[in-house]
């Protein structure tokens, strides 16, 4: 049994930049800039961790049989994934510094927008998981009738 590492890493960019919007609607709110430099260093290993959850999530495409069905949407995912962290970059750029930052609506604007880029990617990587078994040790490349249907829910009734 395989165990892929790109479930492991998405976990620390998704709740940097989580908490990041947080901590800049609280900045907002309270005026602190304690709250903007919190919010700013979250953004900043946010990113960093982004690193390790790309390089692991293309090991997992890679081994994606080329014409799956799996592979369009691991396609969509890794857009919506890159749109996302291509925001939260914009955000952090926006701020300049630790400070307050002098385009705060705009920097909020693009964590929001980046979050909106995670939610669809999420989305598309439970579809993924869930759908096709991409990293739940499941090969994409095996013939697998149930790979276009709905994923199977267990019931306890």
């Amino acid at each position: 049994m395989r165990h892929p590492l790109h479930p492991m890493f998405v976990h620390f960019p998704v709740a940097l930049w989580t908490v990041s919007l947080a901590w800049d609607a609280t900045a907002l709110t309270l005026g602190d800039a304690f709250w903007w430099r919190i919010s700013f260093w979250c953004l900043v290993a946010g990113l960093v961790m982004a690193v390790p959850a790309v390089v692991t999530g293309f090991i997992e495409y890679a081994r994606i049989e080329r014409g799956h069905p799996a592979a369009r949407i691991a396609e969509w995912h890794m857009s919506a994934m890159s749109a996302a962290a291509v925001m939260f970059l914009l955000s952090l750029l926006m701020r300049e510094g630790t400070g307050e930052p002098s385009a705060a609506v705009a920097a909020i604007a693009c964590s929001a927008a980046g979050m909106v880029g995670l939610a669809g990617g999420g989305w598309l990587a439970s579809r993924l998981v869930y759908g096709y078994g991409i990293g739940a040790g499941k090969s994409a490349s095996e013939d697998d009738t149930d790979s276009q249907s709905e994923p199977h829910m267990t019931s306890t009734s």
